[in-house]
């Protein structure tokens, strides 16, 4: 029993390499059937890796095996060693395939899975990061977890072959405690996932107080940066940045030099890459010198725009010289030849985390000879990556850094070292480079097409410009498909990936409103309005809320709310883009689905408020203020066959209708419930309610109804034609009496059962203006 109760113990740290496994030359396994770069990475290990998916799950259940579930990604440096060290060798791959279904997932393809199993180890060690390894029972319930396991033992963890025995062990001889406690957990995830249902009012000025109170207490005037105490690492944290700056640009000068002074102080440390530019992802170090080296387009997107941003309220010229060195980055290294971005670069070569970007003076010398070198070395120094290491990062000498700064001469000093810098940068070319991850993950390239579009409009570059233009396009012309009004999450392999999260869809939508206001361009904001209504269809719950995934999947937890810590939520991204629209368009709907969205998620932001800055900035915006100051809809009325329904058993309740003024009639524009569909018109047989748009009880003549889509039932393999998600109705030229007494007939049903069908009024006492040509 002493055994098993570890299986709550926490797992503390990251150990030191061990002795690398030997490797051996393996049959591929079933990753090589994938597409997913990460994924294939691993095609060669002997582990019996699956993906995620029915046949890995299927054969846990069926032959009542742990499920040992890895996260990770292909910049991982963890990773990496984890594959080296475990994966890689034989014995070891012949416990975990004995004993356990293995199954590898990578958290760019499914950051559904990545949210709820770091959501179980933060609920069970309250660490987090990659990789993130999870066992798991056969119903996916956790009940142990770590990171990076050594494959022998250390003073501060068992090696992973022990780890492997004593949980498979506790699995065959005392499963009803494991699956006790797997169950425990699982509550307390399944609790903390979903939240509390208490009501609180949206006080959008107590929470832009709050939070700008607690950022500025954390704020750190000596090196940047606004991580708590205890933590020796820096991380970014774009969105927070750019709130503060818009809390700058409203009055609070406090906010915005916060904001600034850590902009300056990344951009000295050697978390930026000197030679090239762009980011890493973050630094081990208080003064942002030791970075971990991954480079991840998410977070070079993001900076990017708050570097340009900063430029554009303060017009600092090293703040403008480093927006464009972050922009060079982005197209020189990011980009692929269709014109969009990967996702990462990785941190290590050749199994040596940073070695490309590694320096010593006497090779500094050899290529900028002694002169080059000592004007090289009077701003730029170099950091050893471990202590009394020879090699080192480059970073700016604080202390000169800090004077050209005072004096407004640094931009101009580090232009004056553009020679040597791009003699460093091409000698470094020259080296082994590191892995890039070439998967196109949409809703980094949106984040990447909206920084691009913003900072080409405040440096008046329209390289950037046409760069976010070329990217948008590719996009929209690969990764959304018209017909279906679905959006992939990822291109990899040459290949259309899996269907779009919430943030795909927001955050295309988000970097379309900034083309259409840059770019006078009106595809841009249809394209943007497309979008959104199917993000609305697609993930809307009934009360409004927006999940992050789809719910078709068999997960077991809902996935979590993330706030804006490192990037903003799908929530906050899609919340921004239904108030801009409400702001365009004056259409109330728009308004109203962000209003809708917020309430549910109001208990949350106004616990921690400064975990969402993305959500604050639209919150306080002008347009956000507009949002917030109008009153709810009312809401629709249910007609007469719902009455003795229970909310939720009635057609009407998973069917929306807005009436639309086009030049020629009018279209009904019909959103459904997600997981619910209705018959198209016609109706596949006769026993099927066909969707039918009536006046005074008879079927309305003239009426051009969409093209319809395929559903299989069990009871209809061949497939049935109905409409799900967002439809449009095109309807004859009427007048407002005759527009008033249609109804609509319609049944909505799922994969389960159908509701009761309803007859619903289209009275409306107000319709949009006729849409036009912005």
């Amino acid at each position: 029993m002493r055994n098993l109760l570890r299986l709550a113990a926490l797992l503390l740290g990251l150990a030191g390499c061990g002795t690398l496994a030997s490797q051996q030359a393996v049959a591929a396994n079933r990753l090589a059937e994938t597409h997913d770069p990460y994924l294939l990475e691993h095609a060669h290990d002997p582990v019996d890796w699956y993906p995620w998916g029915p046949q890995a799950l299927d054969r846990a259940r069926r032959e009542n095996k742990p499920i040992y579930l890895s996260i990770g990604y292909s910049a991982c440096y963890w990773c990496h060693v984890a594959q080296r060290e475990l994966y890689r060798d034989p014995k070891i791959a012949a416990l975990m395939n004995r004993w356990f279904v293995n199954v590898l997932v990578d958290r760019e393809q499914r950051p559904d899975i990545d949210h709820i199993y770091m959501l179980a180890r933060q609920i069970m060690t309250r660490d987090s990061g990659w990789p993130n390894n999870v066992f798991l029972t056969p119903d996916l319930q956790p009940f142990y977890i770590g990171s990076y396991f050594p494959p022998k033992a250390t003073a501060q963890q068992e090696g992973f072959p022990t780890l492997l025995a004593t949980l498979h062990k506790n699995w065959t001889e005392h499963p009803a405690e494991v699956k006790r406690i797997a169950s425990q957990i699982a509550q307390a995830m399944q609790s903390a996932a979903i939240g509390s249902d208490a009501q609180v009012p949206i006080d959008v000025a107590a929470w832009t107080q709050t939070a700008q109170t607690e950022a500025l207490r954390r704020f750190d005037a000596l090196d940047g940066g606004f991580s708590p105490a205890t933590s020796a690492a820096r991380f970014p944290q774009p969105p927070l940045l750019a709130w503060l700056l818009a809390r700058g640009a409203a009055g609070h000068p406090q906010a915005q030099h916060a904001a600034v002074f850590t902009l300056q102080a990344m951009a000295q440390g050697g978390i930026m890459d000197q030679l090239g530019g762009g980011f890493r992802r973050y630094a081990v170090d208080p003064a942002w010198s030791v970075p971990h080296f991954e480079m991840m387009l998410a977070d070079n997107a993001q900076l990017l725009a708050a570097y340009a941003r900063a430029y554009a309220q303060t017009r600092l010229p090293d703040l403008r010289w480093t927006a464009q060195r972050t922009a060079d980055s982005l197209l020189r290294d990011l980009r692929l030849p269709q014109g969009v971005f990967a996702t990462s670069i990785a941190a290590e070569t050749g199994g040596v985390e940073g070695a490309t970007d590694l320096w010593t003076r006497a090779q500094i010398d050899s290529v900028l000879g002694k002169r080059g070198a000592d004007a090289w070395f009077a701003l730029y120094a170099l950091t050893p990556l471990h202590p009394g290491g020879a090699e080192g990062v480059l970073r700016q000498r604080r202390d000169v850094a800090e004077a050209l700064l005072r004096e407004g001469r640094l931009a101009a000093r580090l232009q004056e070292l553009a020679p040597q810098r791009r003699a460093l940068l091409a000698a470094r070319q020259r080296r082994t480079q590191p892995r890039r991850d070439d998967k196109i993950v949409i809703a980094d390239n949106a984040l990447g097409i909206r920084a691009l579009a913003q900072a080409g409009m405040v440096l008046d570059d329209t390289a950037l410009t046409q760069a976010a233009v070329r990217a948008a396009d590719w996009v929209w012309q690969h990764a959304w498909n018209p017909q279906q009004r679905l959006l992939l999450h990822q291109w990899a392999g040459g290949r259309a990936g899996n269907p779009g999260f919430l943030d795909d869809y927001a955050e295309l939508a988000r970097a379309y409103l900034v083309l259409a206001s840059t770019q006078h361009d009106a595809r841009w904001s249809q394209r943007a309005r497309e979008l959104a209504e199917a993000m609305l269809a697609r993930f809307a719950a009934p009360d409004g809320s927006l999940r992050s995934a789809p719910t078709s999947d068999a997960l077991p937890f809902p996935t979590p709310l993330q706030g804006d810590v490192h990037r903003p939520s799908g929530q906050s991204a899609a919340i921004a883009v239904l108030v801009d629209l409400a702001q365009q368009t004056g259409q109330p709907h728009w308004a109203d689905a962000a209003r809708r969205a917020l309430r549910p998620m109001a208990l949350q932001v106004s616990t921690r408020p400064l975990d969402w800055p993305d959500l604050l900035q639209t919150l306080d915006s002008a347009a956000g203020h507009a949002v917030w100051s109008q009153p709810p809809a009312a809401s629709p009325v249910r007609p007469a066959d719902c009455a003795d329904l229970p909310q939720g058993a009635c057609s009407a309740d998973r069917v929306q209708t807005q009436w639309r003024r086009t030049a020629t009639g009018w279209v009904l524009q019909l959103r459904i419930a997600p997981d619910f569909h209705i018959n198209a018109n016609p109706a596949s047989a006769p026993n099927l309610i066909a969707t039918t748009v009536l006046a005074e009880g008879q079927s309305l003549a003239g009426v051009r109804y969409p093209s319809p889509q395929s559903f299989r039932p069990a009871f209809a393999p061949q497939g049935i034609a109905v409409w799900e998600g967002q439809v449009s109705l095109e309807l004859p030229a009427l007048s407002p009496a005759q527009r008033n007494k249609l109804a609509l007939r319609v049944q909505a049903c799922n994969a389960m059962t159908c509701l009761a069908p309803s007859v619903m009024s289209l009275a409306a006492p107000a319709v949009a203006p006729p849409q036009t040509t912005p």
